[in-house]
This record gives C-alpha cells, structure tokens and sequence, in this order.
C-alpha cells in the first residue's frame, strides 16, 4: 500500500509540475494541458510514475526541437502555430497509444511487460517529433516511397538531417527510459541491453511508418497527420511488445 500511496502522490506531483511548465513555458495551450493532464494521471497510475516522467521528458525534449529555428521554419511556413504551442489533438495523437499501453497494463499481471511497449511507443513520438523539427530544415529531402525530390515539410519527405534526428529521439529516450525504470521502477535488469536495442530500433521504425503512412495515406486526405502519428505510435509498442515476446 505504501508503494502504491507513493506512486500516486509523485505521479500527482509531476502532473502538477507538468502544467506548470507548460504554462510558463508555453509548450501547451490551455486544452493540450488539460489533455497532458489526464493522460499523465492515467500513465502515472496504469504503469509507475517513471513511465510519466519519461513522458514529461519527451514533451520538454519536442517543444525545445519545435523551437529550434522558429523564425526560419515560420518564414518557411513550416512552423507549428501558436509560436509552437500543441493543442489537445496533439497530445492526443502523441500520447493516446502510450496511454492505452498504461491502460492494458494496468489490467495486465505483469505490468512490466508492458514498460518496453510502453517505452517504444514514446520512442516513435520522440523520433518523429524531432525529425520533422530539424528535417524540415534540411533541402535534401526525397519522398520516402519514391525517392523523388520534393519540398521541405511534405509528407511523406525524409532527409539525411531527419534520419539522424529521428535515431537520436529514439535513443535519447530509449537510453533515459532504460536507466529511469532499472533505478526507480520495475526494471528491465539482466534484459536491459535487449530491451534498449529493440526499442531504439522499433523508434527509428515507427518513425519510417509515420513517413510511409502520410505519403500513401495523408496526402490523399485518407488521414489526418494526428491519426498518422497515433498509428506509426501504436504500430512501434506492438512491434516492440512482439519482438520482446519472440525473441
């Protein structure tokens, strides 16, 4: 009960933090808080309160990219709106599969199976997240099915930057997840190597996905760029939650 009771008040406690620093710093508007909010509560109960702070790192880490070169890529118009402040549908897009892998956990009985999913899918959010933020400042962009040159920000688009960015995200949080649960949660322990490779590699992967998906799917106006980035998102913890499972 203890556990649990300690659980609850540091998952509550970051939330707070949470909205706090999206106010003050302007990484959400007032609907996007209230989403980040719910979704917090529901990742900090459904797994542990590091799988929350994994997520509040990813939130700073992608508003601190989507202000990098604000100016340039808003003269480009390629800038997110509201000098880059993410409203609800984002942090849905964004956190909606992590949170459903919190919700299966929490029904699960052995919820750390879930924590690698769970890590993947915030490893694709943080791969996309910063490859479209810096990739978009890179000129050398082909589309990803084709290879034919295309303009910056289209769909679809990848670029030498965009790929480095997007392995970076996926490491970045890949190596932070690994080392937050193994020291303050239910670990990975003997596995943590394993564990670090398949969800780095399934980041990177969802990554793609997403690319493949908005050129075949979000250029025709078949999906919107949220339910791009929930599927690529989903499709990262699934893939991640089979590899783990089969290998």
């Amino acid at each position: 009960d203890s556990l649990i009771d300690s659980n609850l008040a540091i998952t509550f406690s970051l939330v707070f933090a949470l909205g706090i620093i999206a106010a003050v710093k302007r990484f959400l508007d007032a609907s996007g808080i209230l989403a980040a909010g719910i979704i917090g509560i529901i990742v900090g109960i459904g797994g542990h309160w590091t799988w929350l702070a994994i997520l509040l790192i990813f939130l700073i880490a992608g508003s601190f990219a989507t202000r990098w070169s604000y100016d340039e890529k808003d003269a480009m118009g390629l800038a997110e709106a509201r000098e880059g402040a993410r409203n609800w549908t984002n942090v849905i897009a964004n956190g909606g599969a992590p949170a459903l892998v919190s919700i299966i956990a929490w029904f699960s009985t052995d919820s750390i199976v879930w924590a690698a999913p769970f890590l993947a899918a915030v490893a694709v959010a943080s791969a996309d997240t910063l490859a479209s933020e810096f990739g978009v400042l890179d000129p050398r962009v082909r589309m990803i099915i084709s290879g034919t040159h295309v303009a910056a920000g289209t769909n679809g688009g990848t670029s030498p930057t965009g790929q480095l960015a997007a392995a970076g995200g996926s490491l970045f949080i890949a190596f932070l997840g690994c080392i937050l649960l193994t020291l303050f949660g239910n670990g990975f322990e003997s596995d943590m190597v394993r564990v670090f490779c398949v969800v780095s590699l399934m980041g990177w992967t969802g990554c793609q996905v997403d690319s493949i998906l908005g050129a075949l799917f979000e250029n025709r106006g078949l999906m919107t760029k949220g339910q791009v980035n929930l599927a690529s998102i989903a499709f990262g913890a699934g893939a991640t939650y089979l590899l783990l499972a089969l290998v």
